[in-house]
């Protein structure tokens, strides 16, 4: 994951300080989201809103680090959003990296690992899950890593400060993250219990909530209690197949259900192929399959 990057010298600030505590955990929150998403600094509407308050939210556009549909600001890369979404002000390089830069780096860190996969056990790492330090469940290189800074063509904050704003309203500087003790091992999971799901293991209700929004983000449908109940049992069982070892799951679990495809009244997976089935003639799958024991015809 890309990393969200805050100046050193943010705390004192005239923007920061007018906008207050509050307003700036939201504006430091939805940074994260933003690097997270790949959006290139458009906070989506539903997620400033399910973050923060309208008060916070509007401090936040008032002191210009957040920006409306319609801002005049004059900085070339501070993208109009549109309505009801924002966007954050100098978010993009040397600061934060775009999206395009984010997959054109990950596209060289998952060909770099298939050649290595080319002279390795190939059941070694499967699905790009494994128990090793240097595993991860996209197969490429994680950039959250503590053990190294951001590998991108220049460290966040080296740049120019950007027209008409003094230095400390950048979203970028170069982090300083506690570095992890390696005493007595090695590993980006050292001092972190790690260990197979649990059987009953359940996702948290912002994971289930963070996932429904995203679902709603790629214009998806959001799924029914019993449809998170299927994708969850499906991700339990893939998960102790796969013999995967974790400190946490919710965040692989809600990738899973944001990429889940459209289910079938009662839980059941609609396979792509019924995708442009009518809905009337979705049902009529799904009442074939229970009479068959849950199987196609």
């Amino acid at each position: 994951m890309p990393w969200f990057v805050v100046d050193d010298n943010a705390h004192s600030h005239p923007k920061m300080i007018a906008a207050g505590n509050a307003a700036l955990g939201l504006w430091l929150r939805c940074g994260a989201y933003a690097a997270q998403h790949l959006t290139d600094g458009i906070v989506p509407g539903v997620i400033a809103k399910m973050y923060g308050s309208k008060p916070q939210i509007t401090k936040l556009v008032a002191a210009g680090l957040w920006h409306e549909h319609g801002h005049s600001c004059r900085h070339p890369k501070c993208a109009q959003p549109a309505p009801g979404d924002f966007f954050i002000h100098d978010y993009l390089a040397p600061y934060n990296p775009s999206r395009a830069e984010v997959e054109r780096k990950r596209e060289r860190a998952a060909e770099k690992k298939r050649r290595q996969r080319g002279v390795q056990d190939p059941l070694s790492d499967r699905e790009g899950f494994g128990d090793g330090p240097a595993a991860n469940r996209d197969g490429f290189d994680d950039d959250s890593s503590t053990d190294r800074a951001p590998e991108y063509d220049e460290y966040a904050g080296s740049g120019d400060a950007s027209p008409g704003d003094s230095t400390g309203t950048r979203t970028g500087a170069n982090p300083s993250p506690p570095r992890p003790s390696h005493e007595g091992g090695a590993g980006r999971d050292q001092g972190r219990r790690v260990s197979l799901i649990a059987a009953d293991w359940q996702p948290g209700d912002e994971d289930v909530q963070a996932a429904q929004i995203a679902r709603s983000d790629l214009g998806r449908e959001q799924l029914t209690a019993q449809q998170l109940d299927a994708v969850t049992r499906k991700f339990r069982q893939r998960m102790l197949d796969d013999q995967v070892r974790a400190a946490g799951f919710g965040g692989r679990w809600r990738q899973w259900a944001e990429n889940e495809r459209t289910e079938a009244p009662g839980g059941v997976v609609v396979p792509f192929a019924q995708q442009s089935m009518t809905k009337s003639q979705q049902q009529r799958a799904g009442l074939d399959r229970l009479r068959n024991g849950g199987h196609s015809a």
